[in-house]
C-alpha cells in the first residue's frame, strides 16, 4: 500500500504496517513503526533503495526545522565521541515532508529496565557526553540501544549544550537518566554514582550521594506522574474511545481485542462474561477468567450494591485507581499483573459498573505455595525484593495478605492494586505480610526481610 503525507495525518495511530512512502522519488517500504505522532513524526524500519534503514520522517508545518534540530543533535552526538548510529543521509517526501535515514542496527533492543551492567555502560556514556558540554534532553531507556556487544544512543532531537558547566547541572541531567531505572537497591545508585564521578574527576562522598538519592526520587515522581496522565488519553501506548454510555482505555496493542469485548457488554453488560470461570465472587468485585483473542485475561468487575454505593463510586472509582497503579508498577518495573483494558458503564459524566481486564498471571498463590511447599529460597528473595522496591518507591500497598501474591513463571507478581498509595505506610505492608504466617515459616520471613534491611 501507497501512502502520502496526508494519509498518515489522516489514519494516525490506525495506520497499518507495511506501507510504502516516497523518499526523494523513491519507495520507502516500512516494515515497522516505532513510534507515531500523527501528522507531526514518523520514526520506523524501512526498507529503502536495497538496504535497512531507520526512518525519521517528519511532517507538517515544522518539518524543516524539527529534521534541522534532529541532524544538529546528531552530529554533535558524532562530535562527542558517542555511539550513535550513523546519519546516512537525507530525504524530501512529497507535499513538504523531510526524512533523515540511518544505519540499521541489528538486533538492536532497548535498555532492560534490570540491565545493571548497561545501566553503568550508560552512565559511562553520559558522563563523556557531558564532559563536552552536551546533554541529553530525554534519556528514557530505549534511547539507549543494546546491538554488537555494545550500547548506542538515538534520538539527536534532544541533544543540546549544557549551558551551565558546573557540577550542580551535571548532577540534574544525571539524574532524569536515573530516574528511569526501576526503584531497585540492587542496581546500586551509590557505585553509579561513583562511577560517574571517577569519570568526572569528582569524589563521590556522603553528602553528593544524599543529594542525588533526593533528587531521584523527585525526578521518579514526576515521571510517574506524566506517565499516569498518558494512560487516560490516545496516545502512542494508549487507546481511549467514549460516549454517553461507555468509556474505553485500552493498551493500543489490545484495542481490536477490547473492541470485541466492549460490543458484547454494549449490547448485554453480562454477555461478554456468561461463559468465563468465576475466580472470586465477592460483593463489591467479582473476577472471571476468559479467553480475549488468543489470550487468556483475568476481569475484575466492580459490582454495585446499592444506591448510596453507586453515589460512593462516582467520587471514588476503585477500577480507574487499579488501572493507573498497574501501570504505576509497569513503569517502575515491579512485578504485576499488567492492566490491559477499563471498560466504564457511563451515564453521562457519572460512572457505574466497571470491568478491569488484566494479563492473567495464573492461579498460584504465595499462600498456596508456602502451605504446600514451606518457604523456597528464591521466593523469600523476591518477596524481599518487591517489597523493597515498594518502599524505595515510597508506595503503600494496603493489603499484603498472602494471596495477594502470585507466583508466575517462577517470579512473585503483587496484585489487587485498588488501595495502592504514595500516602500509605510501607511498614503497615511488612506488619500485614508477616501475619500470613505462624511459627518457623513467620521466623524465616523475618530473618529474610530482617537481612534485606526491611525490619
Amino acid at each position: 500500500m501507497d501512502l502520502e503525507l496526508q494519509d498518515l495525518a489522516r489514519l494516525g495511530r490506525d495506520v497499518e504496517v507495511p506501507f510504502s512512502i516516497a523518499l526523494d522519488g523513491s519507495p520507502c517500504r516500512i516494515k515497522r513503526i516505532f513510534r507515531l505522532l500523527p501528522g507531526r513524526r514518523l520514526t520506523a524500519l524501512g526498507h529503502w533503495r536495497g538496504r535497512d534503514v531507520v526512518v525519521k520522517l517528519f511532517m507538517g508545518t515544522g518539518a524543516a526545522r524539527y529534521c534541522a534540530r534532529e541532524r544538529r543533535g546528531v552530529e554533535r552526538l558524532s562530535a562527542s565521541g558517542a555511539p550513535t548510529p550513523e546519519l546516512l543521509g537525507g530525504a524530501a517526501a512529497a507535499t513538504g515532508g523531510r526524512a533523515l535515514l540511518f544505519d540499521c542496527l541489528p538486533h538492536a533492543q532497548p535498555l532492560a529496565a534490570g540491565d545493571a551492567d548497561g545501566a553503568m555502560q550508560a552512565v559511562r556514556l553520559l558522563a563523556g557526553l557531558h564532559g563536552h558540554g552536551l546533554t541529553h534532553g530525554d534519556p528514557h531507556l530505549a534511547n539507549f540501544l543494546r546491538s554488537g556487544g555494545k550500547l548506542w544512543v538515538v534520538d539527536g532531537d534532544r541533544v543540546g549544550r549544557l549551558w551551565r558547566r558546573g557540577e550542580g547541572a551535571r548532577i540534574r541531567a544525571l539524574v532524569e537518566f536515573l530516574a528511569q531505572l526501576p526503584p531497585a537497591p540492587d542496581l546500586g545508585l551509590e557505585k553509579l554514582l561513583a562511577h560517574y564521578a571517577e569519570r568526572s574527576n569528582w569524589v563521590a562522598d556522603v553528602g553528593r550521594m544524599r543529594r542525588l538519592k533526593r533528587l531521584v526520587a523527585a525526578a521518579r515522581r514526576r515521571r510517574v506522574r506524566r506517565y499516569l496522565a498518558k494512560t487516560q488519553r490516545s496516545c502512542t501506548e494508549f487507546h481511549t474511545a467514549s460516549n454517553w454510555r461507555w468509556r474505553c482505555l485500552a493498551k493500543r496493542a489490545w484495542r481490536r481485542d477490547v473492541a470485541v469485548l466492549l460490543r458484547a457488554f454494549a449490547q448485554d453488560p453480562e454477555g461478554g462474561l456468561k461463559n468465563a470461570e468465576v475466580i472470586k465472587d465477592g460483593r463489591s468485585t467479582t473476577v472471571f477468567r476468559l479467553k480475549l483473542g488468543s489470550s487468556s485475561v483475568v476481569v475484575k468487575r466492580y459490582n454495585i450494591k446499592s444506591p448510596g454505593h453507586r453515589l460512593r463510586r462516582w467520587f471514588k472509582r476503585r477500577a480507574l485507581t487499579a488501572w493507573r497503579n498497574g501501570h504505576r508498577l509497569e513503569l517502575l518495573a515491579i512485578p504485576t499483573a499488567a492492566p490491559l483494558a477499563l471498560v466504564e458503564r457511563r451515564w453521562g459524566p457519572l460512572t457505574g459498573q466497571c470491568y478491569l481486564v488484566l494479563e492473567d498471571k495464573g492461579r498460584l498463590d504465595l499462600a498456596a505455595e508456602v502451605s504446600a511447599q514451606g518457604w523456597l529460597p528464591e521466593r523469600l528473595d523476591q518477596v524481599a525484593a518487591l517489597l523493597q522496591q515498594l518502599k524505595v518507591a515510597e508506595l503503600g500497598h494496603g493489603d499484603t495478605k498472602a494471596s495477594n501474591f502470585l507466583v508466575h513463571d517462577g517470579q512473585v507478581h503483587l496484585i489487587d492494586l485498588d488501595a495502592l498509595s504514595p500516602r500509605r505506610d510501607p511498614a503497615a505492608d511488612l506488619t500485614r505480610f508477616l501475619d500470613n504466617f505462624d511459627g518457623g515459616l513467620r521466623a524465616q520471613a523475618e530473618a529474610r526481610l530482617s537481612a534485606a534491611g526491611l525490619t
